[in-house]
């Protein structure tokens, strides 16, 4: 590393952060200036919100060496005078990936001031989205008081809503920049500084768009603004001279001058690492093992912005195992040595079980422009893809003799881990529970990880001032390596607090990242310690002493185990305190078409904020919004939801089986608001419901499978000859069409979908107290359908002459009426249920066969919510 080459990125980066920081002052509606605007300010900035970021950033940078000349590169690069500002100017063009234009200042606006969601100019599943919604102009304050009417896009404000809202946004940045500045003014640390600048930044700017003239409002200052700054810390290294610098910028989108490395981070064996542990394997080691995965994904990020002396405003994405940074075009040689290192470092402690591939793409300066970025995006991700497939080949052959070495003897149970089930010398009873086994890297995974995340209310990440030594080749080991010295070999330092009290004091930078809004307002930047918010699904059901007192005795004697107050909710208690069956459910769902959403999905309009601003809105659901709506659940429904990950674009959860399935239908009912009403934007999902003590492992593979049956799924709507996939569900076996199955409940009784056949059905036996037979009738007609269907589908005569399948008449139809005709003979004396099966009758009397599929998947739904007391294994 150079600390030359790395202070230099860092001031490049400032510049490029706050450029457009004038625009919130002049939106705020103050235009108060350091100077006249008059020809000569105009010929010294062209645009007026410059001269503003000028007093701005001179306002705020606290006195580092250079901070008079990053003010002048964040405000000349409208007019470049230093090399310094047409390297802004250029990282600035990039960013936009827009031809320059001759645009007024933004009092001359044309569109509207609120930031389109991006979702509004997306082409998603072959459809356009014909809405144009607004995001809510506030800060990124998420938390489980907000509404989604606070929070969802929605229609143009009122411009005196418009600027009052600019007025509070501006006013409370300014008031935290001035805070930082403080803090930074007795001799801080640069890279520290940015690192809360961003964080500021994010807050709130994230709903504040970029440019709003002629331009779609749709990309937001922080997206904008952090890619610009990336941009600017790796265009630094550029062979060009001054004159070549210049032409470049003016022209960039006629350049095959390579500018960037646009390189990606895909952790493999994840599946197995997280689900291959035993039924001894606590539930909270399950949480530990994931949470691990994500800080090891940041970690390895860190790890090589660092090597390549980078800021960290060049990581543009990271989280679900993978990881996007910006390098420097000439950063491919380091790059290939930083993957070796990593390569040997993960090996070392986990033997072969995780692999992170990692590539990087050259990008040329017309590559940014007229939506090339997509495609070199989907360049990387095969070239990532081609890298998973020839794990560890970047080893020398002087260490790839160790990858075939026997690991273990084998057969000695006294040095096998329950858990994991490898085996190694540092195996010990575990100090609660001596029958169970358990290595240290297990036992760290639980009570340094899976624990402290219960009540945590900190994430705490120290960097060490200097990068360790990489290992100089690989070892097998016959101990385990417990988490934190991983992150330490990537030269990081995780601490999972409830508090800061006891926190030492840091040798190195510090960043303190608070998991909810009151601890956030707990915080306060230092000279060597960066803070700010981190949006994290840390839904953990955790026993209570009414669990005790009420499940305590049953739960010892199914299990030998004691319940703790206070511990986190084994799967066995969650079961028993399901609705109905006593069973758990499994929910595995991602968004559908992703990969083809962020390659094709923004057409020319793809630029790299718009990619960026794409991805942060995705994850912004997954990481902010689904752990809002798994927390009010939580809250109101008895703490029997536990989330093992969400993020990115997808999620895995456990619980209650009755919990699991209605957070699956709240998530893909408010993902629509969300994304703006886009038709094309949904997701897909599998539930599987198991025993308590039914392998993880296990079932997590076979929610997988359903998962996919539900995306491979192909159905047909009534507005349409064409046919959809995915945009499904799968459960109890069933697959579904979301809209078939059911979002919301209908204010009068339906039978168009599962859900509302569901509360029928439900009211009719449950609170009417009508005869069960009626869902035994359901259960065995559709079983006769199913056998049916199954022969039609074999011989080839199951398609109509639209090419649809074609439901098929057949004596389900009568033996129906039939039946339903004999229950209501059952209840002369009870209008209330005779009536309700009068309309039964008469809504099914033509339609049944049309309806059954979803009719008699309610059926059985409501036959598991009513069954009590069955606790044989599924």
């Amino acid at each position: 590393m150079s600390d030359e080459r790395r202070e230099r990125a860092l001031k490049l980066a400032l510049a490029g952060l706050l450029h457009d920081v004038g625009k919130m002052k002049l939106r705020a509606g103050e235009s108060g200036a350091s100077r006249t605007w008059d020809d000569e300010a105009k010929r010294d900035y062209g645009r007026f919100h410059a001269l503003l970021t000028y007093d701005i950033v001179g306002d705020w940078l606290p006195p580092f060496q250079d901070s008079e000349a990053v003010k002048n590169w964040a405000a000349q690069h409208h007019r470049p005078n230093k090399r310094e500002d047409h390297l802004v100017r250029l990282a600035d063009r990039l960013s936009s990936g827009e031809r320059e234009k001759t645009d007024p200042d933004d009092e001359m606006a044309t569109q509207p001031k609120q930031l389109l969601s991006i979702f509004c100019v997306v082409n998603a599943d072959n459809q356009n989205n014909l809405d144009k919604l607004y995001w809510p102009l506030r800060a990124l304050d998420l938390n489980e008081q907000t509404t989604d009417e606070q929070w969802f896009p929605g229609q143009e404000w009122a411009k005196t809503d418009v600027d009052r809202s600019y007025q509070n946004l501006w006013k409370e940045l300014n008031e935290q920049a001035q805070n930082l500045r403080q803090a930074h003014a007795n001799g801080g640390d640069l890279e520290t500084y940015l690192e809360s600048l961003l964080y500021l930044m994010q807050r709130y700017t994230w709903s504040v768009p970029s440019a709003y003239y002629h331009s779609l409002p749709d990309i937001s200052l922080y997206d904008h603004s952090r890619m610009t700054a990336a941009l600017a810390a790796v265009l630094d290294d550029l062979a060009l001279s001054d004159e070549e610098l210049r032409a470049l910028a003016q022209a960039p989108q006629e350049s095959d001058t390579p500018v960037a490395l646009l390189v990606g981070g895909d952790l493999s064996g994840v599946q197995d690492f997280i689900y291959t542990i035993t039924d001894r394997g606590a539930t909270s080691a399950l949480r530990g093992r994931s949470f691990y995965l994500q800080l090891l994904t940041e970690a390895a990020a860190h790890y090589i912005l660092r090597r390549l002396d980078l800021p960290i405003t060049n990581l543009i994405y990271a989280g679900g195992g993978n990881f996007y940074l910006l390098a420097r075009a000439n950063d491919t040689a380091d790059l290939n040595r930083i993957r070796l290192d990593i390569s040997r470092i993960l090996y070392n402690h986990h033997q072969g079980d995780l692999y992170l591939a990692v590539a990087g793409l050259p990008l040329a300066a017309r590559d940014f422009f007229a939506g090339r970025i997509s495609s070199k995006w989907q360049e990387l991700g095969e070239l990532l893809q081609v890298v998973k497939k020839q794990r560890f080949v970047e080893l020398p052959a002087s260490d790839l003799a160790c990858l075939f070495e026997p690991q273990g003897r084998g057969g000695n149970e006294e040095k096998q881990c329950s858990v994991c089930g490898r085996e190694y010398e540092d195996v010990h009873p575990d100090k609660n529970n001596p029958a169970v086994r358990k290595c240290k890297a297990c036992e760290s995974f639980e009570e340094e990880i899976g624990d402290p995340l219960r009540k945590a209310r900190y994430l705490v990440w120290d960097f060490e001032p200097q990068l360790p030594t990489p290992p100089d080749g690989v070892r097998s080991s016959n101990t385990s390596s417990p988490w934190k010295a991983v992150l330490k070999n990537l030269g990081a330092h995780v601490h999972i607090e409830a508090t800061l009290e006891e926190l030492h004091e840091p040798k190195g930078r510090r960043l303190i990242l608070a998991l909810d809004e009151k601890s956030l307002n707990t915080l306060k930047p230092a000279a060597q310690i960066a803070v700010g918010r981190r949006l994290l699904v840390n839904v953990t059901p955790l026993v209570t002493a009414e669990d005790v007192s009420k499940y305590g005795k049953e739960y010892q004697i199914r299990t030998g185990q004691s319940l703790k107050e206070g511990a986190v909710k084994p799967f066995e208690l969650m079961s028993m305190q399901a609705i109905g069956i006593e069973r758990l459910g499994v929910l595995r769902m991602d968004v559908d078409n992703l990969g083809q959403l962020f390659a094709q999905g923004l057409g020319e309009k793809a630029t790299l904020s718009r990619v960026a601003a794409l991805s942060f809105a995705i994850s912004l659901y997954f990481e902010g919004w689904v752990g809002v709506l798994a927390r009010k659940r939580n809250q109101t429904q008895g703490d029997r939801l536990y989330a093992i990950y969400s993020g990115g674009d997808d999620l895995f959860f456990v619980g209650a089986w009755d919990e699991v399935v209605e957070l699956g239908r709240e998530i893909r009912r408010d993902l629509t608001p969300y994304a703006a009403n886009h038709p094309g934007i949904h997701t897909s999902a599998g539930i599987v419901l198991i025993g308590g003590k039914y392998p993880l492992a296990q079932a997590a593979q076979d929610a997988g499978r359903a998962e996919e049956a539900a995306k491979r799924h192909k159905w047909w709507d009534d507005n349409s000859d064409t046919p959809h996939t995915k945009d499904a569900i799968c459960f109890l076996g069933r697959v579904l069409p979301w809209q078939r199955f059911g979002l919301e409940k209908s204010a009068t009784v339906s039978f168009e979908t599962a859900y509302d056949t569901l509360a029928f059905l439900e009211d009719l036996l449950a609170r009417q107290k009508a005869s069960r037979s009626l869902i035994r009738t359901l259960l065995r007609l559709d079983e006769r359908y199913q056998e049916a269907m199954d022969v039609r589908r074999r011989t080839g005569r199951d398609l109509g002459e639209n090419h649809r399948p074609q439901p098929l008449w057949g004596p389900w139809n009568w033996l129906f009426e039939y039946q339903l005709a004999r229950l209501q003979r059952m209840y002369e004396e009870q209008l209330e249920i005779k009536s309700n099966l009068e309309t039964l009758c008469q809504e099914m009397k033509e339609a049944f066969h049309q309806r059954i599929e979803w009719v008699s998947l309610a059926a059985r739904w409501a036959e598991l919510k009513m069954r009590k007391g069955d606790q044989s294994e599924h």
